[in-house]
């Protein structure tokens, strides 16, 4: 009997061509007209019978690397209006978690909370960190505080510390009411931290030993932890006191005598971080270290948790995120945030600064209201002369921060790199003055404006350079992040001050001619 499809795939096992070509005597399933093949794999669906006496038989496809991503969002939406629920746990049961955070994002909300319920709190963990922040706070506020507190036992305790922290105060005190005694105690001692810290994000899962140990006990200890604890590399020793002395690797554990003591094998040379240190200050600690995982101590140099590459990864993605945000005048807006208002009120603050700067610009431009009138043309040339400027601070400044965040540009050789910005803006100044120079003079056929267009360019261009350079160092020394020097502060600051020095100029060379 003929099955006809219904357009919804049902789930994705691996399959290889042959177990594939097998389905294909099953008269009136017409793949082609789903997704696939598609660059060797193949996205099928549910096959439905027409009244025949046979059951509905399931093609199962596969879904990997290649597969095309909007069928599968297709499919979702359709199993959920269907109410295939068994059809759509298995459809999402062999993603990946980041894969299917990904799915997540894409879908609408109500779709989202849908999928998102089927899953196990082992898994739904795991896929909740994998969000983005408005998401995954929009998922937290909708499910119910037994379901929510089911997840926090699944998770790290860092991992869970980062969703607990966002919760309000009162849910928060009904959250560490549910979740297990062990959860709640690290919940309560992690979310003291500043979330910016190295206590804040470090996880409180770490195996350690005692120096005075055998190798032998070591991996015992290493065996009873071995469900808590995921990417053992190194194992830290601590003194009678709980104090950090050393590091070994565990190829030194697998490698050496059973009975030889940690102490004798341990390097004491071990880099670790204060619960303190900021976040970005970590980062550029492993990143020169070169570290997987880091210790990370009290003030009484106390083994207190570790931090892990992956948390690593998160804190540099972060920082980048909020720079380049900073640089562009958008100020705690998440990428996938949805909400207008927000949205808004991030954007809002750095235009009203704009807007603020243009009117000094308006200002300073009626001062030299007759300079201008004199010479009508000269006002062509104001937005080169502002557009100039406000590039070469920009420019000078986002080297800068990035160096400064880096750690490849530091605070004590100031002079140093503002030294090596100013040959810069001087080179680059003469170079488009000569060029600028040259242009006004046979545009207007007055070589003398020429020339004092050209000097213009030149001192707006070595003072643009000069202080977008000079200002994140100050602001670093004020503790304050560099990034807020750049974009529309550097700008509107150069705007002003550079249309403040070309008409200044330009008014003595109209005098003087």
């Amino acid at each position: 009997m003929r099955y006809r499809l219904s357009e919804t795939a049902i789930t994705f096992l691996n399959l290889n061509a042959s177990t594939f070509e097998r389905y294909q005597r099953f008269r009136g399933i017409n793949t082609n007209r789903i997704a696939g093949p598609l660059k060797g794999r193949f996205y099928l669906a549910t096959g439905r019978h027409t009244g025949c006496d046979r059951e509905p038989f399931q093609i199962i496809g596969l879904y990997m690397a290649g597969t095309d991503h909007k069928a599968l969002r297709d499919n979702v939406r359709n199993l959920i209006e269907e109410k295939a629920y068994p059809n759509l746990e298995r459809l999402i049961g062999e993603l990946h978690e980041a894969d299917l955070a990904d799915l997540l994002e894409h879908l609408e909300e109500d779709e989202r909370l849908t999928v998102f319920r089927i899953l196990t709190p082992e898994r739904a963990g795991e896929v909740l960190i994998e969000l983005s922040p408005p998401i995954q706070e929009s998922l937290t506020n909708e499910l119910d505080d037994q379901a929510l507190s089911q997840i926090l036992n699944e998770l790290d305790s860092d991992d869970a510390t980062d969703i607990f922290s966002h919760l309000s105060p009162e849910r928060a005190e009904n959250i560490i009411g549910l979740v297990q005694p062990a959860v709640a105690e690290e919940l309560q001692k992690l979310v003291g931290y500043e979330t910016d810290t190295a206590g804040g994000i470090m996880a409180l899962e770490f195996v350690s030993v005692s120096a005075n140990s055998t190798i032998r006990e070591a991996i015992e200890n290493i065996r009873k932890k071995r469900e808590e604890v995921e990417n053992l590399y190194y194992v830290w020793a601590v003194d009678d006191s709980g104090k950090l002395a050393g590091v070994v690797s565990i190829k030194d554990l697998v490698l050496e005598p059973r009975d030889r003591k940690i102490r004798d094998i341990m390097n004491p040379d071990v880099i670790s971080v204060d619960v303190n240190t900021d976040q970005e200050e970590v980062a550029r600690i492993v990143k020169q270290y070169d570290l997987t995982h880091i210790p990370v101590v009290n003030g009484q140099h106390k083994l207190t948790g570790r931090i892990t590459h992956d948390d690593i990864i998160d804190v540099i993605e972060e920082e980048a995120n909020e720079d380049i945000s900073l640089m562009g005048g958008v100020i705690d807006q998440e990428i996938a945030e949805e909400s207008a208002f927000k949205i808004s009120r991030a954007r809002l603050p750095w235009l009203l600064l704009g807007l603020f700067g243009g009117l000094l610009s308006a200002l300073v431009i009626k001062n030299f209201q007759g300079s201008i009138e004199k010479m009508l043309a000269l006002s062509f040339f104001i937005p080169v002369i502002m557009a100039m400027g406000g590039n070469t601070g920009t420019q000078a400044a986002t080297v800068v921060i990035r160096g400064l965040a880096t750690g490849d540009i530091s605070i004590v050789r100031t002079g140093k790199r503002l030294l090596t910005e100013l040959r810069v803006a001087l080179i680059n100044g003469i170079l488009c003055g000569i060029l600028l120079g040259c242009v006004v003079a046979f545009w207007l056929s007055d070589p003398h404006l020429g020339i004092g267009v050209g000097v213009s360019l030149i001192t707006v261009i070595l003072f643009s350079g000069s202080f977008g350079a000079f200002v994140p160092f100050v602001l670093k020394k004020l503790d304050i992040d560099p990034a807020l020097a750049a974009g529309p502060f550097i700008t509107t600051s150069n705007d002003i001050l550079g249309l403040l020095i070309y008409l200044s100029i330009i008014t003595q060379f109209l005098m003087a001619a």
